[in-house]
């Protein structure tokens, strides 16, 4: 009777758990081996036949006065109680881990949705494709950005010149040389990051291929076949170890590639994983894409939502987090959100555009620009609070002044730009003139020796689109970025025609004879030389008073204390010559527009100022997974040193072979363990050699 309510029990366990594991199930399923269409009820009926025998080795025993064959039923029917409970803690292990993957989901930020990436049906394939997938993606747009380096580099290589003489007086003697030798080594270098790259997608392929095609369709099968042989005693130590190798196969394994996820970033770049933002953080990397937004209001972490509701209303906070509740007014009366209308950033197509996205300017990553997914669409049409600018908060004036406003780059940061196809348009193509808001960069429709004619014409069809992209020098109405006025400061346009001397953008002074007109009036040349190209007055009063502290220039105009080719000669006689006033306290008079700019910090370049380095400078702001599996390739290269390509693919070597290798052995480890405890005491060929 005991073992019947075992029995029983079991039964009831897979029936409650059904709807908890039926996505697991219906990948079972579909396998094409008849035996693994449902492990849990063959498991049940090979348990009922093991009965069956035992009770008729216990029938034959008594009847025949055979003390032999009641011991071995005895001894039997331990090991069928010991069976069921081996099925039963399998299916409660599934629950479990199923489970507790869909919290590591919903705790990292990420949508749910990653749980049904590609073919999968449980989130533990999901997450588990989601995390070689993230990985295969960055390979292959390193992988076409580096073939495409070494396409110019190849070119530039090639490059020759030759001078010839034809004529009989110089014996029709001729030379040739290179002009960019340099280039063939950039050539080897990009050749061989490739290869690198090539073999990273071939590793990453593989262990794909392995989950999906072996630990989840080959899985059940093995798992099917080793209940039912450890159901019998001349079987039992086979089916013993093919339980513990499907188990392996099937939850540990995977369950390795979430432990990578996890893990990987704090352990390779300390402790990135944990703990709050660190002191170097600035005020504007703290802000998080909000899960829900209230008005004007943001409810940056999902802690935040739940507190927003009362407790028997909770269900509606999940369903605003996971997106299948577009807004819900808060019932939590000691909330601030009490009785107001939050509305979900995950609702409808926004789920479909990932955390990391949410940031402008746009993309916040490369991975971002997706055509044939249309990412950017779905991302254009999140709510305006639901996306994170991160303006620089406690601004350094002497880093915004060091470069003039003229030089600034106005980045795109309207929140919305699917506008007329704007979003079809190549990233590299939504580019601005200052000067020139229509203008945008063109593809060259000329193509190369053996060149795809569909491909160029699609490359300058979506260069095209970009002129339907809004530009503004108010980056919140601007879709483009607007760069600044560039060129020689003598070249036409720029600062031809004023004179070294005048190129200062405000005089303390009078105006020097040499900057006026007929009429007395500052150069109109002058007026309309970019600010790139002159001296700025407040560098010329942070000099000024060095001087003064160094008892230099006292006696030299501050305005006469410029330093440049074409600069008057009594700007370095009397008072100001250099003995007087040495080089160290004047200005040089810009060359090329904008070159003050050089020596400003990034944030500084934009206006209004962005912080571009959050990432660098800052942790995770709780203790939740990183944002995506791939993160980690995203951080800044902390002990690493070199060429940006060298570096980039140097990140991937570990996911993409060091961890498939540790994961490999610890699934070993782990087979090799419970197959002890289930008494499959077979030896794994070689294991012991790995160690």
């Amino acid at each position: 009777m005991k073992f019947l309510a075992l029995l029983l029990f079991i039964s009831l366990i897979a029936i409650n758990t059904a709807a908890i594991d039926q996505d697991f199930q219906a990948q079972t399923n579909s396998s094409g081996f008849e035996i693994a269409k449902n492990w849990q009820l063959l498991s049940v009926i090979a348990l009922m036949i093991s009965v069956i025998l035992v009770a008729l080795a216990y029938m034959i025993g008594i009847g025949f006065e055979m003390p032999e064959m009641k011991a071995w039923a005895g001894t039997e029917l331990t090991q069928i109680v010991a069976n069921a409970i081996v099925i039963g803690a399998l299916i409660l292990t599934l629950v479990f881990i199923e489970g507790l993957v869909l919290a590591i989901v919903a705790g990292s930020g990420i949508s749910l949705d990653k749980c049904n990436t590609g073919n999968s049906s449980s989130c533990l394939q999901g997450i588990t494709n989601t995390y070689l997938d993230d990985y295969a993606n960055i390979a292959k747009s390193g992988a076409k950005s580096v073939l495409s380096k070494n396409v110019e580099a190849a070119g530039m290589a090639s490059r020759r010149i030759g001078l010839y003489c034809l004529t009989i007086y110089c014996l029709q003697i001729g030379a040739t040389t290179t002009i960019a030798g340099e280039y063939v080594l950039k050539s080897d270098m990009y050749s061989i990051v490739f290869e690198y790259y090539a073999n990273l997608l071939s590793s990453i392929e593989a262990q794909r291929f392995f989950v999906n095609e072996i630990c989840f369709h080959m899985g059940p099968v093995i798992l099917a076949i080793g209940i039912v042989g450890r159901s019998f005693f001349f079987t039992r130590k086979l089916g013993g170890l093919l339980i513990a190798i499907a188990v392996g196969m099937m939850f540990f394994l995977p369950g390795m590639y979430i432990f990578d996820w996890v893990t990987l970033q704090t352990v390779v770049n300390g402790d990135k994983g944990l703990g709050e933002v660190g002191a170097i953080c600035p005020a504007e990397c703290k802000q998080l894409p909000p899960v829900a937004i209230s008005g004007a209001d943001t409810l940056p972490k999902i802690p935040d939502v739940y507190l927003a509701f009362a407790d028997k209303d909770k269900k509606q906070a999940q369903q605003l987090i996971d997106g299948s509740l577009a807004t819900a007014f808060g019932t939590n009366e000691t909330n601030p959100f009490y009785n107001k209308e939050i509305t979900s950033c995950y609702f409808g197509e926004a789920k479909n555009c990932p955390t990391v996205c949410r940031e402008l300017p746009y993309p916040a990553t490369t991975n971002c620009v997706n055509y044939t997914a249309q990412t950017q669409q779905k991302c254009a049409a999140l709510p305006d609070g639901c996306k994170v600018v991160r303006y620089v908060k406690d601004i350094n004036q002497e880093q915004d002044k060091s470069c003039p406003a003229a030089c600034k780059i106005v980045p795109p940061l309207k929140t919305n730009c699917d506008i007329n196809s704007c979003l079809d348009s190549s990233m590299d193509c939504r580019v601005a003139r200052s000067n020139n808001l229509n203008w945008r960069p063109q593809k060259d429709l000329k193509l190369d020796q053996g060149g795809d004619l569909q491909k160029t014409l699609e490359k300058w069809a979506r260069c095209e689109l970009a002129k339907k992209c809004p530009a503004s020098l108010t980056a919140e109405n601007s879709c483009v970025y607007v760069v600044p006025q560039s060129g020689h400061c003598d070249d036409f346009g720029v600062c031809l025609g004023c004179p070294k001397e005048c190129r200062i953008d405000s005089f303390t002074g009078a105006i020097p004879e040499s900057c006026k007109d007929s009429n007395g009036q500052y150069l109109a040349t002058c007026k309309s030389c970019t600010d790139g190209c002159k001296v700025l007055k407040n560098n010329l009063e942070t000099l000024d008073t060095l001087a003064k502290t160094d008892n230099f220039c006292g006696s030299c105009p501050i305005d006469n204390r410029l330093v440049g080719s074409g600069i008057p000669v009594s700007y370095s006689q009397g008072g100001c010559s250099y003995n007087s006033c040495p080089k160290d306290y004047r200005a040089v008079v810009p060359r090329n527009a904008c070159e003050s700019c050089l020596f400003t910090e990034e944030s500084y370049a934009y206006t209004p100022p962005i912080n571009y380095k959050c990432s660098e400078l800052c942790k995770p702001s709780d203790n939740a997974a990183m944002s995506d599996p791939s993160a980690y390739s995203k951080v800044g290269a902390e002990g690493l040193a070199g060429v940006l390509e060298i570096q980039d693919v140097s990140k991937l070597l570990i996911p993409a072979y060091l961890l498939p290798l540790f994961n490999i052995v610890a699934t070993l480890v782990f087979i090799k363990g419970l197959s002890t405890i289930l008494g499959g005491d077979i030896e794994i060929p070689g294991l012991a050699k790995v160690f």
